[in-house]
């Protein structure tokens, strides 16, 4: 069984990238260990880098109950998807 996702906000756009017109979409890996803890790596990162970061800080937020193999919990990985579309 794959790990599950128990908490996962989304990113709330800062009030002046609002202003913008955007459609961006950033593609996360998230490792998962086998506690529960979280590597992020961003395989398709905005061209803003404030973007990316509140990205970041917002998918360390996540939780995560880890996958499991045989009844024990082990590492696996997520690729997600954030997208952001403003008119």
């Amino acid at each position: 069984m794959g790990a599950r996702a128990l908490y996962q906000p989304k990113p709330a756009l800062p009030e002046d990238l609002r202003d913008q017109s955007m459609h961006i979409v950033v593609r996360a890996r998230i490792h998962i260990a086998a506690d529960g803890g979280l590597r992020i790596e961003l395989i398709k990162p905005a061209p803003d880098p404030r973007i990316n970061q509140l990205v970041l800080n917002t998918l360390k937020t996540w939780r995560f109950f880890p996958a499991l193999q045989a009844g024990k919990p082990v590492a696996s990985v997520q690729d997600v998807n954030v997208a952001f579309d403003v008119n």
